[in-house]
C-alpha cells in the first residue's frame, strides 16, 4: 500500500510539473474586404472565320471580299446598283455577379474611322469612331443578344483593307 501511495504521488508530481511547464499562445487574423458588383461581356458569335468566341476579344477574318465574289463564311452578299452589302449577325452575352440590376445598356463604336466608301452598321444604325451607338437599353443578362451586322461597300471605294474593331460597352441599368 505504501508503494501504491508513493507511486501515486510520483505520477501526481509529474502531472503537476508537466502542466507547469506547458506553454500556450494565441493569434488572430482580421479579414477585411468589400464585394464589388461586376459584369462580364463575351462575343459568342460573328460572321466570317471567327476565333476567340466566348471571350471578350474575338476576331472575325473575312478574307478577300468583292462585289462579284462569294460571301465570306456566315455572311450573305447583296449587290446594289452602286454598292454591295455583306450581312451577318454578332452575338454578345453579358453576365452579372453581385448586382441588383435587372438589365443593361449595350453600345458599340468603331475603333478607328472606317475606310473611305465603307459603312459599318449594327442593328441598322451606322457606327462611327467618334460616338457610341446604343444597340439595346434593355439587354437580358445571361443570354446571347443577336445584333444584325452590315458592311456596306460603295462601288467607288478603293481596293484596300477595311480592317476595323467594333468596341462594345455594357453598362448595368
Amino acid at each position: 500500500m505504501k508503494r501504491f501511495t508513493m507511486f501515486s504521488l510520483v505520477i501526481l508530481a509529474l502531472a503537476v510539473s508537466t502542466s507547469a511547464f506547458a506553454a500556450t499562445n494565441s493569434a488572430t487574423l482580421t479579414v477585411t474586404g468589400t464585394i464589388d458588383s461586376s459584369i462580364s461581356m463575351t462575343v459568342e458569335s460573328a460572321g466570317g472565320t471567327t476565333s476567340g468566341t466566348g471571350t471578350a476579344a474575338a476576331t472575325s477574318a473575312l478574307g478577300s471580299i468583292s462585289k462579284y465574289g462569294s460571301a465570306p463564311t456566315g455572311f450573305t452578299l447583296a449587290r446594289g446598283a452602286s454598292d454591295w452589302t455583306l450581312s451577318s449577325t454578332v452575338g454578345v452575352q453579358v453576365d452579372k455577379a453581385n448586382l441588383t440590376s435587372t438589365d443593361y445598356t449595350l453600345t458599340a463604336q468603331l475603333g478607328s474611322a472606317p475606310a473611305s466608301g465603307v459603312t459599318w452598321k449594327l442593328n441598322g444604325s451606322t457606327l462611327s469612331d467618334s460616338a457610341a451607338t446604343t444597340l439595346t437599353s434593355t439587354g437580358t443578362y445571361g443570354s446571347t443578344g443577336s445584333y444584325s451586322w452590315d458592311i456596306v461597300v460603295a462601288d467607288s471605294a478603293a481596293a484596300a483593307a477595311i480592317d476595323n474593331t467594333i468596341n462594345f460597352t455594357a453598362t448595368s441599368n
